[in-house]
């Protein structure tokens, strides 16, 4: 079921596109989704940029109309950013469940279609693991592809631009630094893929043995196969374990890799945002903006 008939593996780009022709009957909520979600990523450079205004406004400045628009303009802000964001999982959430109804029943179709030698050449538990498990994990990543493509790099691509208008020469700090983020997040995230397919694979043959020991219980007994099969299990179970410790590992590696780059790049900002190198100093509200911003910008990286 994941290779041409050619016996060709598909590749990402192959299984997202077939995966969105199962979406075009429910395109109308699709949209919606997509709509709300450009709206709830377009929302998220006013976060920082509402902060230089409201410290300069009103805790330097002390403007009154700063002091009293500015609180009103900060729950708006977070009343449509908190609709868009709901609208959205509700949409998607519906168009979810919908493709993995509709990919189920196709996969159940082609199942019941089989030829008897693929029964005995691939083990039940696998069969069943792909019909159960993972469906639902294409559709979430396809999910979590859409959000990169559209949301994050909505994202991305305000808060940058907010920043080369604050300063550019903090900016280029930032655009020098991010490459080494890219990269790193880049080979963790190959890492844990290929951790997460053996993962897959060895759970389906966990299945497979305990389907076994559950329907031939009574022929276990008989011959008393208790602990060869018990031996089976815990040996793939273990693997089971074994691969979802390494995909732990993986992923929490990453969070102190982007913390330290994150501390490089504050420290530069510090340096050069209070005027150590000679040049005249950012405002109150435009560096706290400026660091509201970058710190907005690196979860969409990482994802």
């Amino acid at each position: 079921m994941s290779e041409l008939p050619q016996g060709r593996a598909v590749s990402s780009r192959e299984l997202y596109q077939r995966l969105l022709g199962h979406v075009r009957p429910y395109w109308r909520q699709f949209a919606l989704g997509i709509f709300f979600m450009v709206l709830l990523a377009m929302t998220e450079p006013a976060i920082p940029f509402l902060l230089k205004p409201l410290l300069d406004g009103t805790f330097v400045e002390r403007d009154p109309q700063f002091l009293f628009w500015s609180p009103i303009f900060l729950m708006v802000l977070f009343l449509v950013r908190g609709t868009c964001g709901l609208a959205s999982q509700i949409a998607f959430a519906w168009v979810s469940g919908r493709l993995v109804l509709d990919l189920r029943e196709l996969m159940f179709q082609r199942i019941l279609n089989l030829p008897t030698s693929y029964y005995d050449a691939h083990a039940t538990g696998i069969i069943i693991n792909k019909v159960t498990h993972n469906v639902t994990q294409v559709t979430a990543a396809a999910t979590k592809v859409l959000m990169v493509l559209v949301r994050d790099s909505v994202i991305v691509v305000g808060l940058l631009a907010y920043m080369l208008y604050l300063d550019w020469r903090l900016s280029l700090t930032v655009f020098v630094l991010l490459p080494v983020l890219a990269i790193a997040v880049r080979l963790i995230a190959t890492r844990l893929r290929g951790l997460s397919r053996r993962l897959q694979a060895t759970m389906g043959e966990m299945t497979h043995v305990l389907g076994e020991a559950v329907r031939g219980h009574k022929v276990i007994k008989v011959f008393g196969g208790r602990e060869g099969e018990l031996r089976r299990f815990i040996g793939h179970a273990n693997w089971v374990r074994r691969f979802q410790f390494k995909v732990k590992v993986a992923d929490g590696a990453s969070s102190p890799l982007i913390e330290g780059v994150a501390a490089m790049m504050i420290a530069l900002l510090i340096y050069i945002g209070t005027g150590q190198l000679g040049d005249r100093p950012m405002s109150v509200g435009a560096f706290v903006s400026f660091l509201a911003a970058l710190g907005l910008l690196f979860p969409p990286i990482k994802r």
